[in-house]
């Protein structure tokens, strides 16, 4: 189950889920939207989505979605460290952990295709544990938290080898109750 809050949000992966109506087959991914609140499109116009569940509604084709916590912080090329926006995602994850009761935190690292599997293997790794220690400074309980590297193997954005791709660097911040 899905814990819904309220939050504003640098870019954000929004997401809803209604208990009594949490089955499997009514799961769809979830749009990425910028800090306005726009869906974020690749350049042939396609809404960029993630694997989180939310309920049919889909803020592309005007439906509306509630807020929820998983978040997704981007990554400059190349880099594990934190950019400005990056920071501001961090701070307003962790301001909004405060208010939750009980909590799991997933973060999983991504890449973009160019380099090669090790080397991004270990660049996703290095991004997942960049989030960590900033929700960690920022007071969030260090033993809620989870780390996964997946490298280049789950792009936002499908791209041939080689390709840099902004919205695939990237830590996908999932919490769970």
């Amino acid at each position: 189950m899905k814990i819904n809050y309220k939050l504003t949000l640098a870019a954000a992966v929004f997401s809803a889920a209604v208990p009594s109506l949490a089955s499997a087959e009514q799961y769809t991914k979830s749009i990425v939207l910028d800090a306005r609140g726009n869906a974020v499109t690749t350049k042939q116009g396609v809404c960029v989505v993630h694997d989180f569940p939310e309920v049919s509604n889909n803020i592309c084709n005007g439906g509306s979605m509630e807020l929820s916590i998983p978040n997704v912080v981007y990554f400059d090329f190349d880099k594990s460290t934190l950019n400005p926006k990056g920071q501001q995602v961090i701070s307003e994850v962790a301001a909004g952990l405060r208010e939750l009761p009980t909590y799991q935190i997933n973060l999983g690292g991504h890449t973009d295709t160019v380099a090669s599997n090790a080397y991004n293997n270990i660049l996703s790794s290095k991004r997942a544990e960049t989030v960590k220690s900033a929700l960690i400074a920022q007071g969030v309980d260090a033993t809620k938290i989870s780390t996964a590297a997946f490298g280049e193997s789950k792009n936002a954005v499908p791209t041939r080898d080689s390709v840099p791709e902004a919205l695939n660097r990237r830590v996908e911040i999932e919490v769970t109750n």
